[in-house]
């Protein structure tokens, strides 16, 4: 089973503990709306289940982690068919660590040191930003900025796909925000659009990044207190929003990244098409010539780890997820979500199960975006890719 490595970024308070406890939360029951979950060793999720009572408990919230808090969590995910078998295609790792290990680093610390190596090698980054600070800084306050000047030295250390989590987002839905306009504010920060366009510009990384609201509680669990910093409980239960969102978003972008590095080996003949229709022909020409896709595949894994894993454990579910945009492309329509659930819910075998999880995890993320524009920030316009 392959598994993909993901970094979590973010200054402390940020709420990457209480995000992932949210995330397991989420997904440890296998629900009608997703049609998967995930698993986690007993001692991970015991520890996940006990922050997440924290969460729920009406007094208080999660302690902050301590410095030298390091820790590794692994999402393994499953599809529980209606044969009652469950398969598991692949995993996420989330290395969760505390924040101080960015902004106030000290390189004697053994701890310290593995963080600021695994964001340098790594190709998938979640950047979180922490909603009421996000508020804050739409009001003018630049505190937020000032947090993420050591996150953004870091991160342009590595030449991962980024997300941008925006947490804690029923604050600002509250006060009307939408993800379109804190982009845009966010942007237009020197700072901020200086660190997002260099790490674009920079050859072999990301062809965009993403901003992606949730939050850990919902809409309705808590609101911001009178001194305008803290966050008090309402009652009732929480309803996570979007954080199963970041989790499908890393699969379907290494598929993306991996055809885009695809790309850049296609045969001169192919690079002749002109840029208009380059992507509709050259998707066609991958899907004609399966003995190519091998070649080229083993070509791009020798890149990288996570290429690798493409190679090795996903060749064909990504074969699928090609036929899928040559399919779409030109023409599309809305994808009924609860027939893809079903169809993986049918699966046989591993294979495809990963393939019904490629199909129901773009349909939902196609859903997303259509619900929120302009959660991608993208380099240049792709043929099939939502803005």
């Amino acid at each position: 089973m392959p598994t993909i490595p993901v970094t979590v970024l973010g200054p402390a308070e940020s709420g990457k503990t209480v995000y992932l406890a949210s995330l397991f939360r989420r997904l440890a029951i296998p629900r009608p709306d997703l049609g998967f979950h995930v698993q986690l060793p007993p001692d991970q999720s015991t520890r996940l289940n006990r922050i997440y009572q924290q969460i729920t408990s009406p007094d208080a919230w999660p302690d902050p982690q301590r410095r030298h808090d390091i820790s590794e969590w692994e999402f393994t995910c499953s599809v529980r068919t209606a044969r009652n078998e469950t398969y598991s295609p692949f995993s996420i790792t989330y290395l969760d660590y505390s924040g101080e290990h960015l902004t106030e680093p000290d390189g004697r610390v053994e701890a310290g040191n593995r963080v600021l190596t695994r964001i340098q090698e790594s190709e998938f980054l979640l950047v979180l930003l922490d909603g009421v600070k996000v508020l804050r800084f739409l009001d003018g306050d630049l505190t937020l900025m000032e947090d993420l000047v050591a996150v953004f030295s870091h991160m342009l250390k590595s030449r991962g796909i980024v997300h941008f989590v925006i947490t804690k987002w029923d604050v600002l839905v509250a006060e009307g925000h939408t993800v379109q306009g804190v982009k845009d504010r966010l942007l237009r920060h020197p700072d901020f659009r200086d660190t997002v366009e260099t790490q674009l510009r920079t050859p072999g990384s990301a062809k965009g990044v993403r901003f992606i609201p949730v939050s850990s509680v919902g809409l309705d669990f808590a609101a911001l207190g009178p001194d305008g910093t803290t966050m008090v409980k309402k009652g009732g239960f929480p309803t996570p929003l979007h954080v199963e969102i970041p989790f499908m978003a890393v699969l379907m972008d290494l598929f993306e990244a991996q055809l885009r590095e695809m790309e850049r080996h296609a045969p001169p003949e192919s690079q002749q098409i002109q840029r208009g229709n380059q992507r509709l022909a050259w998707t066609r020409m991958v899907k004609d010539r399966v003995p190519l896709v091998r070649t080229l595949l083993n070509t791009v894994a020798t890149r990288s780890p996570v290429m690798r894993l493409v190679r090795d454990h996903m060749a064909d579910a990504f074969l699928q997820f090609v036929e899928t945009q040559v399919t779409a492309y030109g023409d599309r329509v809305e994808q009924d979500i609860k027939q893809l659930r079903d169809r993986m819910l049918r699966a046989t075998s591993e294979k495809e199960a990963l393939a019904g999880l490629v199909a129901l995890f773009h349909a939902k993320l196609a859903e997303f975006e259509a619900e929120h524009p302009g959660s991608r920030f993208i380099r240049e316009e792709s043929s099939w890719t939502t803005a």
